[in-house]
């Protein structure tokens, strides 16, 4: 499948609804669908990943496990650092995704 015609797909936009509707398992459990058909070290792939994370980091916040929540910020940190100077993969702004890892990170130092 294209970068394209994953941008595309239903299962991406239903798996970033999931996310901005607070329903992270979901989210990644669709994207994860997502994830598979993705070119290996493809930006795709690291964005999807990076996603998919984010999601689990976030659900790891409402199961109040915030060491968790930062193990997996790490994690999704990496995951950008792979897309270089990118700023946009697949209808995703780079920084927009930096913004919520920021988010996300300072809840989750907030409740240690």
């Amino acid at each position: 499948m294209s970068p394209r015609n994953l941008a595309e797909s239903r299962a991406f936009a239903i798996g970033r609804a999931y996310f901005d509707a607070g329903f992270f398992w979901e989210c990644h459990e669709v994207l994860e669908a997502v994830w598979l058909v993705t070119t290996p070290a493809s930006p795709e792939r690291e964005i999807v990943q990076a996603l998919i994370q984010l999601a689990n980091a976030r659900l790891k916040l409402l199961m109040e496990r915030p060491k968790a929540a930062l193990r997996l910020c790490d994690i999704v940190e990496a995951h950008i650092a792979q897309l270089g100077g990118t700023n946009l993969i697949m209808g995703v702004e780079q920084g927009a995704l930096l913004d919520e890892l920021r988010q996300t990170r300072s809840a989750a130092k907030a409740e240690i």
